[in-house]
């Protein structure tokens, strides 16, 4: 575990200061080209840097990168105060599109940008993902702006067919999910809960991965499959067990 200033947090102490917190916000921080950053908690820490300068507050945060599964990506925890004692507030705008952008120009300034061929390669790889991806996101912009319909029908000039049978790759993986109903041919519906739902799948399915590695390791026969896990609904008094999960223990 992780954090600003070290590579050897004691998260026993940091899980003290969060005692008497009101809240905690967590960030999944998963670029998709995290194996060619140099250093990815050198990124994380300048993306928590920037994030801070833009909320006018030094922010006291932990983290653990994951690099067991076929995403590699950080786990940030942050207090919900910040340094003078006032309860840290983040708006839902900046969480979803402030600090992708903070991001977005991070990797830009280190890997510079991508070529068409990379972008086609990294959504064709988020077709069957079962977790919230950036072709999730530029679906559930579309459906935003044409009345909550998905609409991946042929027509003149509008877009290239590859990117289209992409999309609709995606889309038939979301129905199977059941996180999208199909209205007609080529056009869909997003579920309200889509993001929701894929997040905490994305989250639940590294965990379980996380369990079934150790267990192999120890030699022990029981798959992840029979745990069952729960925890919906906890607030800051889980903090303590988060940050112990997190740090391995």
């Amino acid at each position: 575990m992780f954090g600003a200033d070290s590579d050897d947090v004691d998260h026993k102490s940091f899980a003290e200061r969060c005692d008497d917190d009101r809240h905690h916000f967590r960030f999944i921080v998963a670029p998709e080209d995290a194996t060619e950053l140099s250093d990815i908690k050198a990124f994380t820490r300048d993306l928590m840097a920037d994030a801070g300068r833009d909320l006018g507050a030094r922010l006291d945060w932990v983290a653990v990168d994951h690099w067991n599964t076929e995403h590699s990506h950080i786990y940030v925890l942050v207090r919900g105060r910040t340094d003078d004692g006032k309860d840290l507030v983040i708006s839902r705008d900046y969480i979803r599109e402030g600090m992708r952008a903070r991001a977005q120009q991070l990797l830009t300034l280190e890997l510079g940008p991508r070529s068409d061929r990379e972008i086609q390669h990294s959504l064709e790889t988020q077709v069957g993902a079962e977790r919230w991806t950036t072709l999730d996101r530029a679906l559930a912009r579309n459906a935003s702006v044409h009345g909550g319909v998905i609409d991946l029908r042929p027509e003149p000039d509008q877009q290239r067919e590859e990117l289209r049978a992409i999309k609709i790759g995606r889309m038939r993986k979301l129905e199977a999910l059941g996180l999208a109903d199909r209205l007609g041919p080529g056009q869909w519906s997003l579920s309200e809960n889509a993001e929701d739902v894929l997040r905490e799948l994305g989250e639940r399915n590294d965990i379980i991965k996380r369990i079934h590695r150790g267990l192999t390791e120890k030699g022990w026969e029981r798959g992840a499959s029979d745990f069952v896990l729960h925890g919906e609904g906890e607030s800051t008094p889980v903090i303590g067990r988060l940050v112990a999960l997190w740090a391995g223990r």
